[in-house]
């Protein structure tokens, strides 16, 4: 049973991946859109080419019982290279959602937000040339995420800082085991470990889930990796917001 928002990334896989590259009228700052989100398909004009790629999946609220639907959820996809909107939507009463992008290769990003929950931003390490049909975008409560930094020992999370999730997956799309991740800059390195697989700040690599955390970092500009022998992991930079939570993956 975990307490934080990380079945969306065991779902992820290096084939298939988020949002667009290209540009949008809806120009923004820092991930703000330009312009407001809607229910059911959102779009934008990108520079990748004639195509069109779709974003489809369930908006979820995650806590230390499971998952439930969430309805309401304001998800945008934007360019990682300016920030500008590329597509919107809000998931529907049994909390799914699609985005359609125009475009034939993406580079970007996905946030979501609702009501108090904190902020999440989904970034993958590569571009997506094909549609994604199950994005699984899962909330967080501000109790779950106070519940998950005590585990984590990181009852002084700052609220300049940012919070960031990985999955360390091999070449085929399995989680890997006795992982080391790495960023620049670091925060607080934590693995799911222990009986009840719970995050910890005790283990010293990723469990079988491949799930690391990397709490209390500064924010901007982060290049996560991963170490481990015989194995050779890609780094990749994502942005990371004060005060929100990032999820990723890292894989070889």
């Amino acid at each position: 049973m975990r307490l934080v928002p990380l079945a969306i990334l065991a779902s992820l896989s290096a084939s298939a991946w988020l949002v667009a590259c290209g540009s949008d009228n809806n120009s923004t700052t820092d991930g703000n859109p330009g312009g407001g989100s809607g229910s059911g398909s959102g779009s934008g004009s990108g520079s990748g080419g004639g195509g069109t790629l779709t974003l489809s999946g369930i908006a979820k609220e995650i806590t230390a019982t499971g998952t439930t639907p969430l309805p309401g959820v304001a998800l945008t996809a934007y360019n990682a290279s300016d920030d500008s909107m590329l597509g919107s939507a809000t998931s529907g009463s049994d909390g799914t959602f699609s985005i359609s992008v125009h475009a034939s290769s993406v580079d970007g990003y996905l946030k979501a937000t609702y009501g108090t929950y904190k902020t999440t931003y989904l970034y993958p390490p590569h571009p997506l040339t094909a549609d994604y049909t199950g994005v699984p975008v899962f909330m967080l409560s501000s109790n779950t995420y106070a519940a998950a930094n005590a585990l984590l020992g990181n009852t002084g999370q700052g609220s300049g800082n940012g919070w960031i999730a990985m999955l360390v997956e091999d070449a085929n799309a399995t989680p890997v085991a006795g992982a080391a991740v790495t960023s620049t800059p670091m925060g607080t390195v934590g693995y799911n470990g222990g009986a009840n697989n719970l995050p910890t700040t005790n283990a010293s690599g990723t469990g079988s889930d491949g799930i690391a955390y990397d709490v209390n970092v500064t924010a901007g500009s982060v290049t996560v990796s991963a170490t481990k022998t015989g194995a050779t992991f890609q780094s990749h930079s994502i942005k990371v917001r004060p005060d929100a939570v990032t999820l990723t993956l890292v894989t070889e």
